[in-house]
C-alpha cells in the first residue's frame, strides 16, 4: 500500500490503474480463469493488490446507485475511487441512447451523427446531479470526479467560467480537472486557470505525456491548487500513436521502464510534500502495461519509505 514516509513527504500515496474492468486487462490473463467473468470477484480482485482506482465507466454511461453500492461494499474500508465526470459533463459528444430517458428530452444540439454535441445547462446541470447522487454510496471511499475535457478544448474566459460552473455544481464532491490543450498552460492563461481551480478547491491533474510537438501532449507542471488533493495521470511515451491510434489501447500502448518509473517518483514526493493525498492513475492500458507499471511504481516507493 501507498502510505506516509519522510522521504515522500507526509502526504499519502495511492497507486492505481484507469479502471479494473478494462478488456485489454482480461485478454492479458491478469485476472485468475476463476476471477475474470465475474464482475464481484474481479473488483475484490483488484482491490486487494491496489489501493485506489479510477472508474472510466462512468464517462460512457451514468451509474445506478445499485451498481456503486457494490462497488463500496466490495473494496476494503480504506479503498479509493476516483469517478470519471460523464461525456456529457465534460463536453464531448454523447450518444443519447446512452443517458437514462428523462435526461434525452432535455435541450441540446446535436451533430450529423446525431451525438449530442452541446448539451443545454438543462441538460449539464441534470446530469451533474446524478452523477453526485449515485456517487453517494461511496462515501468516504470517493476521493474526487475526474473532469477530463476534450482535447479541442482551448482556454478562453467563456470555457473557464464553464469549468468553474461545472465544479461549483459538483460541490460538495471534490474535482480534479484535466486540461488537454496547452493553450490552458500558456503565458496569461495558466495563472488564472490555477486561480480557479483553487477557489474552488479543485485538483489540477498533472499528467505524463509522450514528448510531441502537438497541442494534446501537455507538460508534466507540478502546482498544488489544492492542499487536498494532487492528481497524477501516467499516459504512456508512445509517440508514435499519440494522434494516429485508432482504439484507446493503440494509442497508450507503452511500457514505462524502471528508469522512467524511477524518474516519476520525484515529483509524486515533491507533491506529497504539499498535499494531503496524491493520486497516481496509469493509463497506459494496453494488454496488462498499466497495471504491471503501477504494481512496480508501488514497490519502488515502498522502497523508498523503507529506506
Amino acid at each position: 500500500m501507498g502510505g506516509r514516509s519522510e522521504e515522500t513527504g507526509g502526504g499519502e500515496v495511492r497507486v492505481g490503474t484507469a479502471s479494473w474492468t478494462d478488456p485489454e486487462f482480461i485478454k492479458a490473463g491478469w485476472y485468475p480463469t476463476d476471477v475474470k467473468d465475474d464482475a464481484e470477484a474481479r473488483l475484490r480482485y483488484y482491490a486487494e493488490r491496489f489501493e485506489m482506482v479510477e472508474v472510466n465507466s462512468t464517462f460512457y454511461a451514468l451509474p445506478r446507485i445499485e451498481l456503486v453500492e457494490s462497488w463500496a461494499a466490495r473494496t476494503p474500508d480504506d479503498f479509493r475511487f476516483h469517478v470519471k465526470a460523464h461525456g456529457i459533463i465534460s463536453g464531448h459528444p454523447v450518444e443519447p441512447g446512452r443517458l437514462p430517458e428523462p435526461l434525452r428530452e432535455l435541450p441540446a444540439q446535436h451533430d450529423a451523427r446525431g451525438r449530442i454535441r452541446r448539451p443545454s445547462r438543462e441538460l449539464r446541470d441534470a446530469a451533474i446531479d446524478a452523477l453526485v447522487e449515485a456517487c453517494g454510496p461511496l462515501a468516504d471511499k470517493l476521493g474526487a470526479i475526474l473532469l477530463q475535457l476534450p482535447p479541442y478544448v482551448a482556454s478562453g474566459d467563456a470555457q473557464r467560467a464553464e469549468v468553474g460552473r461545472i465544479v461549483s455544481r459538483l460541490r460538495p464532491l471534490r474535482t480534479a480537472v484535466e486540461f488537454r490543450h496547452r493553450s490552458w498552460l500558456a503565458d496569461g492563461e495558466r495563472e488564472p486557470m490555477e486561480e480557479l481551480l483553487a477557489e474552488h478547491d479543485a485538483a489540477l491533474v498533472i499528467v505524463d505525456t509522450p514528448p510531441v510537438d502537438v497541442a494534446s501532449a501537455l507538460p508534466t507542471v507540478l502546482d498544488a491548487t489544492t492542499e487536498a488533493l494532487a492528481y497524477f495521470r501516467f499516459h504512456g511515451r508512445n509517440t508514435s500513436t499519440w494522434t494516429t491510434g485508432r482504439t484507446v489501447a493503440e494509442r497508450f500502448d507503452y511500457v514505462y521502464a524502471e528508469d522512467e518509473l524511477s524518474e516519476l517518483l520525484r515529483p509524486v514526493g515533491e507533491m506529497a510534500e504539499q498535499v494531503d493525498e496524491v493520486a497516481v492513475v496509469f493509463n497506459n492500458n494496453a494488454r496488462d502495461h498499466a497495471l504491471r507499471n503501477a504494481a512496480r511504481f508501488r514497490e519502488l516507493l515502498e522502497t523508498i519509505s523503507d529506506g
